[in-house]
């Protein structure tokens, strides 16, 4: 038992330190799979627009896994590699709405750490797998049967939520 302890220790030790490695690892510019740097993203209308390539990606690839999508589904997207992908134009209605979600996140978020009196890494933040879960479209559980409760043991109903007038 005492050597699966140092197995495990050691184990916990290079995970740990590799992960460090990772963190600090320069950031550089993102690369295609050929070794080309990716170009700057374009029409950034809502993530800052001098946001780095490789960060766009990162966070996209993090939205994917959210809603159980792939590129496609917002953006132009043929093949990788391919010359008819255009991750700029604004076709496709999913990323109208992609765009519409995250600055509700964003405004979430902010309204959040502004009234609730804990340190920022204490506040659990909205995100898109807070709702999606791997959907493309939320799924809302069914309503209680009659004479069901409402909600889970020892929680109070929800009160009914005014409309909130659009941000100016």
């Amino acid at each position: 038992m005492a050597g699966l302890r140092h197995v495990v220790g050691a184990l916990s030790v290079v995970v740990l330190t590799g992960s460090i490695a990772a963190a600090q690892a320069p950031a550089g510019g993102a690369q295609r799979a050929g070794g080309a740097p990716l170009p700057p993203p374009k029409n950034l209308q809502v993530l800052p627009k001098d946001m780095p390539a490789q960060q766009v990606v990162a966070l996209m690839r993090t939205i994917n896994a959210a809603l159980g999508v792939q590129c496609g589904y917002c953006h132009v997207f043929v093949a990788a590699g391919d010359p008819g992908n255009d991750f700029a134009a604004d076709t496709k209605t999913p990323k109208l709405v992609a765009r519409v979600m995250m600055q509700m996140t964003g405004e979430i978020n902010a309204k959040l750490a502004a009234n609730i009196k804990k340190p920022a890494d204490q506040i659990t933040r909205v995100e898109c797998a807070t709702c999606h879960r791997g959907a493309a479209i939320p799924v809302v559980p069914p309503a209680a049967a009659p004479g069901a409760p409402a909600a889970p043991a020892g929680m109070p109903p929800m009160p009914p939520v005014p409309p909130v007038a659009p941000a100016k």
